[in-house]
C-alpha cells in the first residue's frame, strides 16, 4: 500500500509549517522506509525545513505517532526595522526606568533639562534591511525592508551627518522625523483667570493644575506637574501629566506624537505616537497611531473604547462587574482626516510649483534675450526658488507620511492585544471589520487576527 493510501499532507496558509494527518487506521505492519518518505513529502511539495527526528518516528512505528505530527518548519521572513530619531536624553530615560523596573518617572519626564547650543540633542538610527524566509516549498517568502526618511533640521537645530545639534538654547521636542529645541513658557502655579489660556510657539510647563474650560496649545510639548480636568491640550509634540486626567467627558487632549500620564478618567485622548498611562483608564476614548501601554499597579482599563494601530498592552481589562470595555485594533478613524489632508498637500504642492515653475521660466527666457531684470524681478525670482523650494519639502514630508500610513491601514493582520492579568467579561476587541465579545474570565492571554478570526491565546 503507498503512503498516498494512508497519509494526507497539510501546509498552513503561511506556508512556514507542514503536518501529517492519518487518513486511514494503520495496521502495526504498516512500515515505509524513510526514502518513500522523502518521495512522499516531495509529491505534496514539501522539501524545506524537514525534521527527520519526526520522521524517523514515522519510519519506526507509525502506528504509535500522535497525529497529526508536524514535518516540516519553514523561516519567517522578518521585516527590517523602521529608521527612526534616537534622542539624546532617551539614555537618561531608559536608564531611570531600568532602575524602577520599567516603571515610568513621570516627573522626570516632566522635568527635562534645557541644552545648550552645540549640543547634541538626537540622532537618526538608519532603517535596517529585512531577511527573507523560506517556506516549506522552498518558495522565499520575502520581507519588507524598513522605511526610511530624511533627516532634516528642526527648529533651532542643524544637521551634521545623522546627528542633529542645538544651534541655540532650549527645551528639546522631539517629534516622528526631527528634534526642535523650543524656547519654555513656564507658568509656576495652577492655570487661572489670571494667566488665561496659553498658545505658545514653543514648550509649556505649567507647575500646577489645569481646571475645566482652559485651553493650552504649544509647537513643541505639554508638560503639567498637577492635575488635568476638563481642558483642552493641543500639542504638535508630547503631553506628559505627571497626576493624572480627571475630565468628567469634557476637554479634549491631542499630541502629535506621545501622551503620557498616571490616569485617565472619563477623559479623550488622542496621540499620533504612543499613549502610556501608569495606573488605571477608567470609561475613557483613546486613540493612538501606534500603541497604548497600562502596566503599573493594577494596569486597569474598564469602561470606554481604545483604539491603536499597532498594539494595546494592559494588566487587567473589564472588571467584576462586566462594563462594557472595547479595544480596537487597526486605523483610527481621525488617521483618514489626516491622510485626506496630506493628499490636498501633495494636489496643492504640484499646482502652486507649476505657477512658480511658469514664473521662474519666463524670467529666466527674458535674461536669455540679454534683457536685465529689474530689482523687483530680482527679488521676485529669488522669492519664487525659495518659495518652490519649500512646496518640494512640504510634498516629500507629504508622500513620506502617506507611505507610512499606507503600511498601516491593514495592520490588523499585525496588531495584537495583551492582557496580563485579568480578562473579564463583556469586554470586546475589533481587528478591522472583525468582532470578538468575551463571555468567560481568562488570566494571562493574547488577542490576535489569525486566518480570518480573532484568536485567544493562554500565555
Amino acid at each position: 500500500m503507498s503512503l498516498q493510501d494512508f497519509f494526507e499532507v497539510r501546509i498552513s496558509e503561511d506556508k512556514l509549517s507542514a503536518h501529517v494527518l492519518a487518513a486511514a487506521s494503520l495496521e502495526s505492519t504498516s512500515v515505509w522506509t524513510k526514502e518513500e518518505w522523502d518521495v512522499f513529502l516531495k509529491e505534496e511539495s514539501v522539501v524545506f525545513g524537514v525534521l527527520d527526528e519526526n520522521i524517523d518516528a514515522l519510519v519506526n512505528d507509525p502506528s504509535s505517532v500522535a497525529f497529526p505530527i508536524e514535518v516540516a518548519v519553514g523561516i519567517a521572513p522578518k521585516d527590517g526595522g523602521h529608521a527612526y530619531i534616537k534622542p539624546a536624553l532617551q539614555d537618561e530615560k531608559q536608564q531611570e526606568m531600568e532602575e524602577t523596573k520599567g516603571a515610568v518617572n513621570l516627573k522626570n519626564v516632566v522635568d527635562i533639562p534645557m541644552v545648550e547650543q552645540g549640543e547634541l540633542v538626537g540622532e537618526k538610527v538608519a532603517a535596517e534591511k529585512g531577511r527573507d524566509g523560506r517556506a516549506v516549498d522552498n518558495e522565499v517568502l520575502e520581507a519588507k525592508d524598513g522605511r526610511d526618511f530624511v533627516l532634516r533640521p528642526g527648529k533651532n537645530t542643524k544637521v551634521e551627518g545623522s546627528c542633529l545639534y542645538a544651534v541655540t538654547s532650549g527645551q528639546v521636542s522631539i517629534q516622528k522625523k526631527t528634534i526642535h529645541v523650543y524656547p519654555l513658557y513656564e507658568i509656576n502655579g495652577d492655570l487661572d483667570l489670571k494667566t488665561g489660556n496659553i498658545d505658545f510657539t514653543g514648550n509649556v510647563q505649567i507647575r500646577g493644575n489645569i481646571p475645566a474650560g482652559f485651553e493650552v496649545k504649544a509647537k513643541g510639548d505639554i508638560r503639567v506637574q498637577g492635575t488635568v480636568e476638563g481642558a483642552y491640550l493641543e500639542a504638535e509634540g508630547s503631553i506628559y501629566i505627571s497626576s493624572g486626567v480627571t475630565a468628567q467627558n469634557k476637554g479634549f487632549i491631542q499630541a502629535g506624537k506621545d501622551i503620557e500620564t498616571t490616569y485617565l478618567n472619563e477623559a479623550k485622548v488622542q496621540a499620533g505616537g504612543t499613549i502610556t498611562v501608569k495606573q488605571a483608564i477608567m470609561h475613557s476614548n483613546c486613540e493612538a497611531g501606534e500603541s497604548i501601554n497600562c502596566l503599573q499597579n493594577r494596569g486597569l482599563v474598564v469602561g470606554g473604547n481604545l483604539s491603536a494601530v499597532r498594539s494595546i498592552h494592559v494588566k487587567e481589562a473589564g472588571n467584576p462587574m462586566n462594563t462594557a470595555t472595547s479595544f480596537f485594533i487597526g486605523v483610527p478613524h481621525y488617521f483618514l482626516n489626516v491622510q485626506r489632508q496630506h493628499e490636498h498637500t501633495l494636489i496643492e504642492a504640484k499646482e502652486e510649483s507649476q505657477k512658480i515653475m511658469q514664473l521662474l521660466k519666463a524670467l529666466e527666457a527674458k535674461e536669455k534675450e540679454g534683457i536685465p531684470l529689474s530689482s523687483k524681478e530680482r527679488v521676485m525670482k529669488l522669492r519664487a526658488r525659495n518659495t518652490l523650494k519649500s512646496w518640494k519639502e512640504r510634498a516629500k514630508d507629504a508622500a513620506e507620511e502617506l507611505e507610512e500610513m499606507h503600511g498601516m491601514f491593514n495592520n490588523e493582520e499585525n496588531g495584537i492585544v495583551i492582557i496580563e492579568g485579568t480578562l473579564h467579561p463583556n469586554v470586546d476587541f475589533h481587528f478591522g471589520k472583525y468582532r470578538r465579545k468575551i463571555n468567560s474570565t481568562y488570566k494571562k492571554v493574547k488577542m490576535l487576527y489569525e486566518e480570518g478570526e480573532i484568536a485567544l491565546k493562554i500565555v
